[in-house]
């Protein structure tokens, strides 16, 4: 990768968090030289995040500042770092007692996707009704097991009328079964929370919902496109041609009892 694409994803990551967090009703969103922090109120601390941008954003005085800013919201929080950025980071962190969670493959592809071969039986809807929202809402509540009324606030009605954001239904056997979202910004995209229900795996429900995507992307002048990949999910994306540039990685401050 070279370093226009890597600066490209990086100020990417830091604007897709600005658009989702400016349209939850009562969310803020900060962006500094050395940080960038977002709030969105809900109790979990993976909504709820900071960023440290250079050396000076991953303090002793700005976790500091940061702990007090969450605390006197009464909210959870965690701070979201990248590996190549700050190689030392996660020991600092560590050190400090804050709790680790899995890393993250962050993974990009320069292109949009060629033929395919997909389930005919998987239709792809865009999310542009309240109804529909109410199912997309209620698709990560099953499958991600987060609480149905965060989903609502995480993604208000507002955002139907967002052309930065798009949310997408998959339907198999008449009925919703796969979900996925993605953020358009100054000519990058990304995928967030692609998801398909357990019993409807390996029917191409992910492929299809992902080709769709990439698709849209590169209509609306995105041809390079980036997301956060689990294990299982590794070598779907892979077969699109991603590939993994960095690591994202979760801590939580000490104190804090949470199970992903």
């Amino acid at each position: 990768m070279d370093s226009e694409t890597r600066t490209r994803l990086e100020q990417h990551i830091i604007s897709a968090h600005a658009v989702r967090y400016r349209t939850i009703s009562g969310g803020l969103f900060e962006m500094m030289s050395d940080w960038a922090r977002g709030f969105s109120g809900l109790p979990l601390p993976v909504f709820n995040i900071f960023l440290p941008r250079t050396p000076a954003g991953l303090s002793d005085d700005a976790l500091a500042d940061t702990a007090a800013f969450f605390s006197s919201r009464k909210v959870f929080y965690a701070i979201e770092l990248v590996h190549d950025r700050f190689p030392e980071g996660p020991d600092y962190l560590n050190r400090r007692r804050y709790q680790s969670l899995p890393p993250q493959p962050a993974m990009f592809v320069d292109g949009i996707p060629g033929q395919a071969q997909l389930n005919p039986d998987v239709t792809i809807d865009l999310v542009n009704t309240v109804p529909s929202l109410t199912a997309f809402c209620t698709m990560l509540h099953s499958v991600f097991d987060f609480p149905l009324r965060d989903m609502l606030t995480l993604y208000p009605v507002s955002q139907l009328k967002n052309d930065r954001i798009q949310h997408y239904l998959a339907f198999l056997d008449e009925q919703p079964v796969g979900a996925g979202t993605i953020i358009f910004k100054d000519g990058v995209a990304s995928v967030w929370n692609m998801c398909t229900i357990d019993q409807y795996r390996r029917r191409g429900v992910a492929t299809a919902l992902l080709h769709q995507m990439l698709t849209d992307a590169g209509e609306n002048g995105c041809h390079l496109t980036m997301l956060y990949s689990t294990a299982q999910a590794y070598h779907i994306f892979s077969n699109f041609g991603f590939e993994i540039y960095t690591q994202r990685q979760w801590f939580l401050p000490p104190g804090i009892d949470y199970e992903e």
